[in-house]
């Protein structure tokens, strides 16, 4: 018997559950009122006078450590939608040529539905209504399964009392992204700096995309806290003060070859605190899903998609 499930969010929670279920035999459909799919697996791409610029602003790499994950890597490195990035241990990974086209690529069979947005969930016998933005209309599901980051899941869950205090535990740091393109940089600078350890520094890491010329700059979870809301100037200022003893050029040379720069803030970037308690609704088939159950890295959203999508399967049999 055919099931109708929903799947909120078209990040890699929200892929990992959707291919669970499908292996299965479980149709769904994955809604989520941003442009692209990925979540913080983000590509921002900017054409700006015939060239074009690549940024990976959101998460730069993934690990390997689980069975399923790792197995699913393997196979998109052997499609040449993944490769290993430089040279670490554990091993990294990169979505090739950019982050979106993993992503992409592992959601090809996957009905998904970008700009749209769930406003209300609510019970119905033991199904679910769902409401959208811009309707009147309520639609029914068998299951749902949300993956917005805890915050905004809980301002659908009001109608689910138990998810909503297993949400309320978990909590984030935010980070302040800036996107910066080069004409040229020497070929001597590295492609990834970490700077978390170093407690004076204001940034956590830099890196290069798969375009050498095109960097992400991330600030660390205290300045992008304390900043978030300030004036855009002072932080480009700011973050860009570091650059020269970080690449050890000149504040000149570094400013004359910038042709492009975007800030962008993550309002819920970095899970800080793992959320307690159960991932089901004890009575209703709704589910949660997310880093936030797991842990801050990649693979635990995918991880946690999983878990959530066996937990739907077991429900609904």
């Amino acid at each position: 018997m055919s099931k109708k499930i929903l799947v909120i969010g078209s990040g890699i929670a929200g892929i990992s559950a959707s291919r669970k279920l499908k292996s299965y035999g479980l149709e769904t459909i994955i809604v989520d009122k941003g442009d692209f799919i990925g979540g913080r697996i983000a590509t921002h791409i900017k054409e700006k006078e015939n060239n074009k610029f690549t940024f990976f602003h959101g998460a730069q790499f993934f690990t390997a450590r689980s069975k399923n994950f790792n197995q699913l890597l393997k196979s998109d490195i052997n499609k040449n939608y993944i490769k290993k990035y430089e040279n670490f241990s554990p091993q990294r990974y990169r979505g090739f040529p950019t982050m979106r086209n993993f992503l992409s690529y592992i959601s090809n069979e996957i009905y998904v539905k970008q700009k749209t947005k769930v406003i209300g969930i609510f019970k119905n016998n033991k199904k679910i209504n769902v409401l959208y933005e811009n309707s009147s209309k309520e639609d029914t599901y068998d299951a749902v399964i949300s993956t917005l980051p805890a915050p905004q899941n809980i301002e659908l869950m009001t109608k689910f009392p138990y998810l909503s205090k297993v949400l309320s535990t978990a909590s984030y740091d935010s980070c302040i992204a800036l996107m910066l393109a080069f004409k040229s940089l020497p070929d001597t600078i590295p492609s990834y700096f970490d700077l978390s350890k170093n407690k004076s520094n204001i940034l956590s890491w830099l890196a290069s995309s798969n375009d050498k010329n095109c960097w992400t700059i991330h600030a660390n979870a205290i300045f992008s806290n304390e900043n978030f809301i300030k004036d855009q100037f002072f932080i480009k200022d700011q973050i860009l003060n570091e650059l020269p003893k970080i690449f050890k050029l000149s504040d000149h040379l570094i400013s004359s070859q910038i042709v492009y720069s975007k800030l962008h803030f993550w309002k819920y970037a970095k899970v800080n605190n793992i959320a307690k308690g159960i991932q089901i609704d004890p009575n209703y088939p709704i589910a949660i899903a997310g880093d936030f159950m797991e842990g801050s890295r990649v693979e635990s959203a995918f991880i946690s998609g999983e878990k959530a999508a066996e937990l739907i399967f077991h429900r609904l049999n």
